[in-house]
């Protein structure tokens, strides 16, 4: 999609985006409060939900991750989290490529054994027939379990809980158990000081390299259990690459969320995101 950033007043950024039929949207993202929602203006498609066909209503949310991905690379402001950003997730992709054999091990192992024995886990997290919301035998749908890195792309902590999505065939309804990842806690203020630039770097991209990754970054694989371990995988190697892989397709699932074409090195195949703006089954 096209878009082009027209404005920033008053701590609203103004993103055009033109969408795959032609359209004109423009959507206004108040960067001062995140819990205003992001004003969609557009006269191609009914102005209520409900009156949209699905084609039309997965358009208007991908125009509106479009528009915020561009607010975010294009101006100053902070405005996705590091889940859905792919130059965050190329940090920690970096990570854990540099993660040294036994310290990955050691911060992985109980992952790993989460999602090659999910029976042991519904038990250990008390996910069991009678003790969760609904009648019928629970199954694991996706585990998660993120981990910090620093300004270096460094692994400095792998958060010591997981979070555990769970459900059942016939029911659309998804529940969770378990410590949601989060790498704020304790964080300390960071204040930058540098002197003036002798030269600038002649690959050096503003807004993204000026803004850096200021501190600590949260990276969060997600997974649903293996069905079946490859007789030939081999631990710890074979699950690096499999983490490795999963972060890959949530970048690719970045871009499809918005309606674009991942770039080739990352539309690969394997599990990404859980959920987005676009038709899993088409892929």
């Amino acid at each position: 999609m096209k878009t082009d950033i027209i404005g920033i007043r008053n701590g609203i950024v103004g993103v055009e985006v033109v969408d795959p039929r032609g359209n004109r949207h423009l959507v206004e993202i108040n960067v001062e409060d995140e819990d205003v929602e992001d004003f969609h203006a557009q006269e191609s498609y009914s102005h209520t939900s409900s009156e949209r066909t699905p084609e039309e209503e997965q358009i208007m949310n991908q125009v509106r991750a479009r528009a915020r991905f561009e607010a975010h690379k294009q101006t100053e402001y902070d405005i996705i989290p590091s889940g859905w950003n792919p130059t965050q997730l190329r940090r920690g992709i970096e990570a854990l490529e540099n993660m040294p054999v036994d310290e990955f091990d050691e911060a992985f192992r109980e992952y790993y054994h989460a999602l090659i024995d999910p029976e042991r886990t519904k038990s250990e997290y008390g996910i069991t027939e009678g003790s969760v919301e609904f009648e019928g035998e629970p199954q694991i749908a996706l585990i998660v379990k993120g981990f910090c890195i620093n300004d270096d792309n460094e692994v400095i902590n792998v958060l010591p809980d997981m979070y555990i999505y769970y459900s059942k065939e016939d029911i659309e309804e998804t529940y969770t158990t378990g410590t949601p990842a989060c790498c704020s806690e304790g964080t300390t203020q960071i204040t930058p000081m540098v002197p003036p630039f002798v030269e600038v770097p002649e690959d050096f991209v503003y807004p993204e390299d000026f803004r850096g990754s200021e501190g600590t970054t949260q990276i969060t694989p997600m997974v649903p259990p293996f069905v079946e371990v490859p007789e030939d995988f081999v631990y710890p190697e074979d699950f690096r690459g499999f983490l490795i892989n999963n972060l890959i397709c949530q970048i690719r699932d970045v871009y499809r969320n918005m309606g674009e074409t991942p770039p080739k090195q990352y539309d690969i195949e394997g599990y990404g995101k859980p959920k987005g703006n676009f038709d899993r089954d088409k892929y």
